[in-house]
Order: structure tokens, then C-alpha cells, then sequence
């Protein structure tokens, strides 16, 4: 999957003031909790901050402290420098700043720091939501158990609930951003509690805490009351207008909280209506916008975001129009960001006009300062690719792009390398994609290398990058067997991405698990391709087993794949003549599609007429003729039922439905109806010439031997092998009646007369 750069917003507000002041600030790492302990962030010795205009100031002191002289209420930090080291907030610098009384705080940490609290975070998201959803699943149940709702109500509720769980992976990953890049020194007591209490799931504690402080609703409407009483009182205006900050900041946070708690639950409209409450408070605040925008947007709601959205552009241009310098790059991110969301959505005409305009800004911005504007220029380039990579016939112009992005990531990694290898190679990743869809298999082949090498370095240096780079092994891996060549080569990168993924399945199962049940499966794919059957089958019986544990935690994303292996292997094992193992794996992917077809009939039913043709079908090749009539009988309810609702789909399957009948009833030697099965299912798609076969066979061995001659002749030609292999079964199994042998041996020499 191509991926994406995404710019973090972060907004500021003009103020006015001439005094001249000294702003004092700290250079410093993250504040973290640990063991619900708050342990506090270590002053960077040694770095340094360029304030435009003046000389770069050195922090000197343990503790992080540094200070300048401002001249008028506002000054730009161009950007902050500690080797080894890069601002947690990517936008804390460049960016314009307003004085202010309290210190500003420059927080940053290693990269791999960086990837090692996100990582952190998403296991605590991932345990949280994957509690709740148990916990709701458990509701459910009771209320079945207890007849408080029908069968239709149960399933429409577990449905809804699993839908609700699409959005977890990129919720889980927002939050973890959110949550990795907190400062918990900057915080109080009890905002701390409440992450806290968030991060872990004690969601009923964070919603007493924050409502330990009143009703929301009554505050903002002391908030309202405190604003109106201001507009009578201009003379206390300067006073009154701090407080009224204050208190809007606060019931933000309160806002955000209860949003956050909300969303962990799943109570979509409450989350909904909290994070525009916080939006509302303060509708210049381009942030607040951009977070309601981005909310309303995953819940399809776009008509309702794009008011958010347009705040926020709006904010972001009135700003730059006031305050060129100080705020073109934040327009330029506004832009950009705005151009993903729009890339996203249905309605995203819009984004390509987003991009261009903040690639334009950035490239301007850039020429006058690369150091800090070269990366943004470079991640443009590559969201823009992804965006056109969603169109048909925008290869070329991808690759412009891509290329283009991957050279600006060259010369600024010639510096400082550490921090752009993930971005070169993640660029050299969306490159081999595109080439391979391309058919460009050596270009693509040599990309896959490029970002291999730059994630075995970074996995090297620290444990943040070892799924890249196991990801790329595998990809590389899969492109080698698909081409047919490098298979030893091929098996060697697989075998080092399944030694990575083992070993991070252990430490966080629930997500890593998944990935090793995929490698698991290649290397059992390519080992039966290679006639490895004993190995194959033993990488396939480990990555069912990882499905079947999953299953037990989130059945509707790890269900259809436990069914799918099942399925596929069932395949091979008839293919290969094992019709017990065979017949085995059939059901147990039969109970799997029955149980989601439960929940989604509309999506899994074909799917179980399908399984229950296919162990039909085996128990037929095992002479159980009871258990494959009622497998066929039930096949054909399912498929009569599809097919009134959708014939134009179905009546295909329906005609093989009455083939297979058909073939089954010769096997049982009711030839009678073996001629009505067959003559039902060419009534409605003669185009399935194997039934005439049937129709032919059962009507010879009726003792109707003229029809049956008419359709050998007519089809001697297309189906010659089929009548011939036919025969071979039928007098295998004795079902030929001993009347009717005569017939066959003339029939046999009409069918191979030349």
C-alpha cells in the first residue's frame, strides 16, 4: 500500500503588544507517565534555537533553560537543533510565537524515542478497544439470552458493533500520535489522571473525573454569560478577557476529553457532539476546525465538515494575509493537510487544486530557507503522488512525483541522514509498487532493494523499525515468486521476515500476530508450489492456529480470513487426492462463513453455497451420497434465493446448482431425475454445456437412446473428453446399467469418430 505523509496542524493567534520583554523557554525531553507515576522530562544541554533576526541561542544550562530579548510581542523561531534529536512537534519550529510570561517549551526526543512511545501507546489503545468490544459483544449476548430483542435486532447489533471496528487501526493510530507527543510536564494533575485513566481503559473513572468538575453544558453556558458580561464592561475588558481564555482552553480540554473518552466506548453521536461543542467555543481556532473537520469526515459526514474545513482555511489565510512571514507555512500545511482529507473523501476534485497550492508556498518558502522547508516540499510531493496513484492512468505523472520527492529526501539526508531514511525509504516502497503494477519488474525489483537496505539500517540502529522491515522482506519475497525467478532468494527473505515477526508477536500479539499469520501463509503457498508438502502444510497449520486465537478477539476481522485459509487449503488437499483432510478443512470453513453470513447475509451467503457445492462435491468422490444430497438440496435453497433477488448474478449459479444435482442423481442411479435436474438447469443458462453431459447420460441409461444420441452428436466436438471421462467414472462405479452397455460402446465410436 502506497503510503502517505501527513503534516501535523498545529495553529497559533495574532496578539498585539510593543513592550519590549524577555522570553524565557526550555529546551527538554517528554514528561511521561510510567506505572501511572508522572516522571519528568530531561533539559537538552548543547542545543540550540535560531530566533530570526537575531544570533542562535545556546541552551547552557542542565535543566534546558534558555532566554532572549523580544522586541514587540511577536517572534519567529526558524528551528531547533540537538544532534541526534528532532522536535517532537514537528511544527514547533519554524513557526511564529507571541510573548508570553510562562516559558515556551521545545520538546524532543530521538526518532527512535519517537517510534518507541507510539508503539507504546497503540498497545495500551489496541488492549482498550479491544476490552470494550468484548464488553459490548457480552451486552448483546445478554440481551438475546434474556429475549429482550429478536433475532433480526441481535444481528443488526453485533453487525453495527463490528462495523464500528473498520475505523479502529487508523483510530488507534491517531491517538497513539496524540498521545506519544503529550508533555506531561505541561500538564496538570488532572489532565494526567484523565490520560490515564483513557489510555488504560478505566473509561468510567476519566468521565467521573471530568465531570467531577460540573456539567459541561451549564459551564459553556457561564462561559456565554462571562463573554456577554464583557461586552458591557470594555473598561475590564483586558482582565475579564484573560479569564474568558482561561476558561475556553479549559472547557476545550474538557471538550477533547470527553471526546476522546467517547470514541474509546464507540458513542459516535456523543463523540460527535463534543468535539463541535469544543470547535464552537472558538471558530477561528484552525485547529479545533480541523479536528471536527477530520471527525465528521470519518463518519461520512462531509456536507458537515467542509464548514469545519473552510474555518479553518479561512483562519489559516487571514493570518498569512496579515502576517506573511509569520504564517505562509502554516497556510501551506493547512493546505495540505486539507488536501488529504479532501483525497480521502468521495468529493475530492478539490484536493488537487489543495496540493498544488501548498506545494507552491512550500517550494517559495524553501527557496529562502531549504533547511526547514525542503522535508515539507518532499512530503507533498509524495502525498500528491498517493493522490494521483488513486487514478487510472496517472502512472507517469506518479512517478514524477515520487521521483521528484525522493531527490529532495537525498539531499537533505546527506546531513542528517537518521532523521529522512524512513521517508527515502518508505518513497523507494511506493516506487516498487508502482513498478510492479506496471509491469516495470526490473525498476521494481531494484526499488523493493533500495528501501530493504535503508530498513535493515534503521532496524539496525533501533527495534522501532524491525516491521518495516520485515514488511519489505516479505514484499521483496512475494515479487520474487511471483516472477519465478531468485525462489531460493525469495524463501530466504521470507524466512527473515517470519524470524522478525515471531519475535514481535510475543511482545504485542494482538498486533503482530496477523502479520505472521501472512508470512506464514506465503511460505506455505510457496512451498507447495514447490512440492514441499510437509513444510507447506506445517506453515499452514501454524498461521490457522494465529487465526483461530484472533478470532476468539475480533471475529470480524480474523473470521473471514480463518475461513478464506481453510478454503484454500481444502483446495489443495483435493487437488492432491486427500479427500478426508479435505472434506475436514470444507467444514470447519462451512461454520466459519455460516457464522458471518449471521451477521452479513448479503456478503457471506454466496460464500456458503459455495463451500457446500464444494464438500458436495468431495463427499460425492467418497460415496457418502446422503450427506452431499442434503449439502446440494441446501445449495440450491441459497441459490434459488439469490437468484430471485438478483437474477441477472445468479441464475448461472443456480443452472450449476441443478448440474451438479444432476451429476449426483446419475451417482445414485435415479436417472429420472438426474434428466429433470439437468433439463431445469439448461431451461435457465444453456450455456452450461456440462449439464447436457448429464442430460445425455441419464437419458441413455433411461433407455431413451435416440434423444441421448442427439446431444452426443451435437456435442461431440466440444465435449468429447468430458463424455469420455464420464463413461470411464460411471462404468468404475458399476452405474451403468447392464441394458444400456451396448449403447455406450456406440456411443463411444460416434464420439471419436473423426
Amino acid at each position: 500500500m502506497i503510503r502517505k505523509s501527513i503534516l501535523f496542524l498545529v495553529f497559533t493567534a495574532l496578539a498585539l503588544s510593543t513592550v519590549a520583554q524577555t522570553q524565557s523557554g526550555y529546551v527538554k525531553t517528554r514528561g511521561r507517565m510510567v506505572n501511572g507515576k508522572h516522571v519528568p522530562g530531561q533539559g537538552l544541554v548543547g542545543a540550540t534555537v535560531q530566533i530570526k533576526g537575531r544570533a542562535s541561542v545556546l541552551v547552557k544550562n542542565n535543566n534546558g533553560s534558555f532566554s532572549f530579548p523580544v522586541n514587540n510581542n511577536q517572534f519567529f523561531i526558524q528551528s531547533v537543533k540537538k544532534n541526534g534529536y528532532q522536535l517532537v512537534d514537528a511544527d514547533a519550529a519554524p513557526r511564529a510565537y507571541s510573548f508570553s510570561s510562562a516559558p515556551i517549551f521545545l520538546v524532543m526526543e530521538t526518532p527512535a524515542q519517537l517510534m518507541e512511545d507510539k508503539l507504546a501507546s497503540e498497545r495500551k489503545l489496541r488492549r482498550t478497544l479491544t476490552s470494550q468490544l468484548q464488553k459490548r459483544e457480552d451486552e448483546i449476548e445478554l440481551l438475546k439470552e434474556q429475549n429482550r430483542i429478536t433475532q433480526e435486532q441481535y444481528h443488526i447489533a453485533l453487525q453495527q458493533l463490528y462495523d464500528q471496528q473498520e475505523t479502529n487501526e487508523k483510530l488507534i493510530s491517531e491517538m497513539a500520535d496524540y498521545y506519544s507527543q503529550i508533555d506531561y510536564d505541561q500538564i496538570d494533575e488532572f489532565n494526567r489522571q484523565v490520560s490515564e485513566y483513557i489510555m488504560a481503559g478505566e473509561l468510567a473513572k476519566a468521565d467521573s473525573l471530568l465531570r467531577s468538575k460540573g456539567d459541561i453544558d451549564e459551564r459553556i453556558r457561564q462561559l456565554n454569560e462571562h463573554r456577554d458580561a464583557n461586552d458591557q464592561m470594555r473598561q475590564k475588558l483586558e482582565k475579564s478577557e484573560s479569564v474568558e481564555r482561561l476558561n475556553r482552553e479549559d472547557l476545550a480540554r474538557d471538550c477533547f476529553s470527553f471526546f476522546r473518552r467517547f470514541v474509546l466506548e464507540n458513542e459516535h453521536d456523543s463523540a460527535l457532539c463534543y468535539i463541535q461543542k469544543r470547535a464552537n467555543l472558538d471558530t477561528i481556532n484552525g485547529q479545533w476546525q480541523t479536528d471536527a473537520a477530520s471527525y465528521l469526515l470519518k463518519r461520512g459526514l462531509l456536507q458537515w465538515a467542509s464548514k469545519y474545513y473552510d474555518r479553518a482555511l479561512n483562519s489559516a489565510r487571514q493570518l498569512a494575509q496579515d502576517s506573511p512571514d509569520a504564517y505562509r507555512p502554516l497556510l501551506a500545511k493547512t493546505l495540505n493537510n486539507m488536501a488529504l482529507l479532501y483525497s480521502e473523501s468521495p468529493n475530492n476534485r478539490e484536493a488537487e487544486s489543495l496540493f498544488q497550492e501548498s506545494l507552491a508556498l512550500f517550494k517559495s518558502l524553501s527557496q529562502d530557507d531549504a533547511q526547514n522547508y525542503s522535508h515539507l516540499v518532499a512530503s507533498t510531493l509524495n502525498n500528491m503522488a498517493v493522490y494521483y496513484s488513486l487514478s487510472a492512468n496517472q502512472a507517469d505523472k506518479v512517478e514524477e512525483l515520487l521521483r521528484e520527492s525522493l531527490a529532495a529526501y537525498e539531499a537533505l539526508s546527506a546531513e542528517r541522514r537518521e532523521l529522512y531514511a524512513p521517508e527515502m525509504a518508505s518513497v523507494w516502497n511506493n516506487l516498487a509498487i508502482l513498478y510492479d503494477e506496471t509491469d516495470r519488474h526490473l525498476d521494481s525489483e531494484q526499488a523493493y532493494k533500495k528501501a530493504l537496505e535503508l530498513y535493515r539500517q534503521l532496524s539496525s540502529n533501533s527495534s522501532a523499525f524491525d516491521a518495516d522491515y520485515a514488511a519489505t522482506l516479505n514484499n521483496l519475497s512475494a515479487f520474487y515468486f511471483r516472477e519465478g525467478n531468485h525462489l531460493y532468494e525469495s524463501q530466504n527473505l521470507l524466512n527473515q521476515a517470519l524470524e522478525i515477526y515471531r519475535r514481535l508477536a510475543v511482545d504485542d500479539p494482538q498486533r503482530y500476530a496477523p502479520m505472521l499469520a501472512v508470512s506464514l501463509n506465503n511460505r506455505s503457498v510457496q512451498d507447495f508450489a514447490l512440492n514441499r508438502k510437509d513444510d507447506g502444510e506445517k506453515s499452514f497449520v501454524e498461521a490457522l492456529n494465529i487465526y483461530r486465537n484472533l478470532v476468539d478477539s475480533s471475529p470480524r476481522y480474523y473470521l473471514p480470513r480463518l475461513a478464506n485459509g481453510l478454503y484454500e487449503q481444502a483446495i489443495r488437499y483435493y487437488q492432491d487426492g486427500e479427500l478426508e483432510k479435505s472434506e475436514s478443512l470444507f467444514r470447519e470453513s462451512l461454520d466459519a462463513f455460516r457464522a458471518l453470513a449471521e451477521v452479513n447475509e448479503m456478503q457471506y451467503l454466496p460464500e456458503v453455497a459455495k463451500l457446500l457445492r464444494n464438500l458436495a462435491n468431495v463427499c460425492d468422490k467418497q460415496q457418502n451420497w446422503l450427506d452431499a444430497e442434503e449439502l446440494y438440496q441446501e445449495e440450491l435453497t441459497i441459490n434459488s434465493s439469490l437468484a430471485q433477488n438478483n437474477p441477472d448474478e445468479y441464475n448461472s449459479h443456480l443452472a450449476r446448482t441443478y448440474g451438479n444435482l444432476s451429476n449426483h442423481a446419475i451417482l445414485t442411479r435415479d436417472f429420472a431425475r438426474a434428466a429433470d435436474y439437468a433439463r431445469r438447469g439448461l431451461a435457465i443458462d444453456d450455456s452450461r454445456l456440462f449439464i447436457q453431459a448429464n442430460l445425455a447420460a441419464a437419458l441413455l441409461f433411461m433407455g431413451q437412446t435416440g434423444q441421448a444420441q442427439d446431444i452426443y452428436k451435437k456435442y461431440r466436438r466440444e465435449l468429447k473428453q468430458t463424455f469420455l471421462d464420464d463413461f470411464r467414472q460411471f462404468e468404475n462405479l458399476g452405474i451403468i446399467p447392464a441394458e444400456a452397455r451396448q449403447a455406450v460402446e456406440s456411443i463411444k465410436q460416434i464420439i471419436n469418430r473423426q
